[in-house]
């Protein structure tokens, strides 16, 4: 009977060591290497609508909770409480391109919402845009008139 009791105690270590030493090597997603960077599979499409569709909900989940907290926040202030965390945009990029690219419209799942749309798009440059474009045409028209009309 001793034997058995040992033998079996011998076996569930042995068991539970070789179960310990897997769980360091193997990642819970096949969708992320082992420095914790984003890689497209693309035979778990499955798994690759559910990241990108994880990733929408808390972008989304995000710009509700800020809206209810501060009602009266301008474009430019969404703009830039959304565009803080820039880890989940990239995922949020690298998934949506990861599922277009396996033939699978990133609409089709979910989008972003109206809220979180309107402010990621708010210009940069805020009221320096309409002379950032003058000046840019206007640096075009002095290059063509100055290079181009004279090697005619």
């Amino acid at each position: 009977m001793k034997k058995k009791t040992s033998l079996a105690i011998l076996v569930l270590l042995a068991v539970s060591s070789f179960s310990i030493l897997g769980t360091g090597k193997t990642q819970a997603y096949a969708e992320f290497d082992r420095s914790g960077n984003y890689v497209c599979n693309p035979f778990e499409r499955g798994l690759e609508t559910n990241i990108y569709s994880d990733m929408v909900h808390k972008i989304n989940d995000k710009m509700t909770m800020y809206l209810k907290s501060h009602p009266n926040a301008t474009l430019a202030e969404q703009h830039d409480v959304m565009i803080q965390d820039q880890q989940t945009w990239n995922l949020y990029n690298k998934s949506k391109e990861c599922i277009s690219a396996i033939g699978i419209n990133p609409d089709d799942i979910i989008s972003l919402n109206t809220n979180v749309t309107r402010a990621i798009t708010v210009p940069e440059f805020g009221t320096l845009s309409p002379i950032v474009v003058i000046v840019a045409i206007m640096a075009s028209i002095v290059i063509y008139r100055k290079f181009l009309l004279r090697s005619i």
